[in-house]
């Protein structure tokens, strides 16, 4: 499976309400259990051995955490640089779906701040 398709499997849960995360034994957790159906268990079970790649992937901060731009040209190399870091952070991937999914992690927020700081107002 790409990195393209483990996204949108995520993102297909993230909507569907489903959080995932790793479960000490190195399996997969999915929560609220509640909100599983049949088609998305599915999709959990035929994907969870890259599921859970990807998740140690973006749990393991030196992987995908640049450091911002010293001094950025402007908005845009900031916007490379945070987007380089949240498609690749399911906790920052599921904080952009809303406030209902969480924070972003530490490093994505100070991504964030940088970009939100450097940024030019677009209207």
């Amino acid at each position: 499976m790409t990195a393209l398709a483990i996204e949108t499997v995520l993102v297909q849960l993230a909507h569907a309400g489903l959080r995932l995360s790793l479960a000490p034994a190195g399996g997969l957790a999915v929560a609220p259990s509640s909100l599983l159906t049949a088609e998305l268990c599915d999709l959990i079970r035929s994907s969870k051995a890259m599921l859970v790649d990807w998740l140690a992937a973006a749990n393991d901060g030196a992987s995908h955490a640049p450091d911002p731009p010293d001094a950025p040209a402007d908005w845009k190399e900031l916007t490379a640089v945070y987007h380089a870091h949240h498609f690749n952070c399911a906790t920052c991937i599921a904080a952009g779906l809303g406030s209902r999914y969480g924070q972003r992690c530490s490093a994505g927020m100070a991504l964030w701040q940088a970009y939100c700081d450097g940024s030019e107002p677009h209207f």
